[in-house]
């Protein structure tokens, strides 16, 4: 029995004496990286020295410190008695806007008569059908020998609405159709101004009940209307400011 044990107590260390003498394992491949992240943003060069890592910051207080301006624009006006009525308007207020205008797509409602007539006597037959109902009329021709009966042109759903109506109490068939067209339409604003100004503007026009004014920073007027206006000067500026404090 003892030379049994002394065969298994022999043969395990003969074991440990082998693998001791072993060199270990290669620790595994790490796995390849698909893609770097890089350390600053693509579209700026990393700063290569403290100089130009403090340049960039030295940028950041100063454009947060800049003054924001702000802007009233109003309401776009299409017909030219909407236009001298709100130009009357602001100047009673004792305001001198500036006019922006430009063209700006809108939806247009055109109602007509829905038969098209091969002659001018056909079409100004119809014409006066709808006349007695007191709608105003233009006989259009379309064509070497093809009319149409206008019933009117509206770029405001209320008041297609409210021709809808009246078309559908005749009883006649008509055509409605919506299409959408560039149309040169102005606005009127102001030089721009600080924010408690600009507010205090805003609250007179808006009381009117009819300008329906809006307020916008100075940086989003520039993008939308920048090049559709006059050069702004400081006559203007202070007229404005003046109206304000009256």
């Amino acid at each position: 029995m003892k030379i049994l044990w002394r065969l298994i107590l022999t043969t395990v260390l003969a074991g440990l004496a082998w693998l001791s003498w072993q060199s270990p394992l290669p620790a595994p491949a790490p796995t390849p990286v698909l893609a770097s992240l890089p350390t600053y943003p693509a579209e700026t060069n990393s700063p290569n020295t403290a100089s130009d890592l403090q340049s960039r910051l030295s940028v950041q207080p100063e454009q947060r410190s800049r003054p924001q301006l702000w802007r009233v624009v109003t309401r776009r006006v299409i017909s030219k008695e909407g236009i001298t009525a709100l130009e009357n308007r602001l100047t009673a207020m004792h305001l001198e806007p500036l006019t922006i205008q430009r063209r700006e797509d809108l939806t247009m409602h055109a109602f007509d008569d829905a038969e098209l007539f091969h002659s001018s006597k056909q079409a100004h037959a119809a014409a006066r059908f709808w006349q007695q109902h007191h709608i105003e009329t233009t006989v259009i021709k379309t064509g070497k020998a093809a009319y149409l009966v206008g019933l009117g042109r509206f770029y405001q759903a209320k008041y297609a609405e409210s021709m809808q109506k009246k078309l559908e109490s005749t009883g006649r068939k008509y055509r409605h159709q919506q299409r959408t067209v560039p149309i040169p339409v102005k606005r009127f604003t102001f030089p721009p101004t600080d924010k408690a100004t600009a507010e205090a503007l805003w609250k007179q026009l808006n009381t009117t009940g009819i300008i329906m004014p809006v307020l916008i920073p100075e940086t989003r007027f520039q993008a939308l209307y920048g090049k559709n206006i006059r050069h702004i000067s400081t006559k203007n500026t202070e007229k404005t400011k003046d109206a304000l404090a009256e």
